[in-house]
């Protein structure tokens, strides 16, 4: 099978599922696109917010969007309010697209 790449804008994710690097690992749903941040919320009662860096998205399959997270690492990214841009940019890595923060890979499932 051919992987063929484009990329939408952060907009086009919103209320959509956010997943780890498995499917196992629940991160929510996109609730707010920051500029350096997705910020998910999993639950309905005790909600969990999730503060992810753009930097470890993976790929949105038009459905989910996929973060480079394990689930022992999601614990790093719940907090009840946005984290510093020094915090996030501990997670920017050789090899990102320049534009990670304006748009996002979409690739077949």
């Amino acid at each position: 099978m051919t992987d063929i790449t484009n990329f939408v804008d952060w907009n086009e994710v919103k209320g959509k599922e956010a997943r780890g690097v498995t499917k196992d690992v629940d991160l929510g749903e996109v609730q707010e696109i920051g500029k350096h941040y997705i910020l998910t919320q999993k639950g309905h009662v005790d909600l969990e917010k999730f503060y992810i860096p753009k930097y470890l998205a993976e790929r949105y399959d038009g459905h989910v969007l996929y973060f480079n997270v394990t689930e022992g690492q999601k614990i790093e990214f719940k907090h009840p309010a946005p984290p510093t841009y020094e915090e996030y940019a501990r997670y920017r890595v050789a090899g990102l697209p320049e534009d990670i923060e304006t748009r996002v890979r979409v690739s077949e499932a």
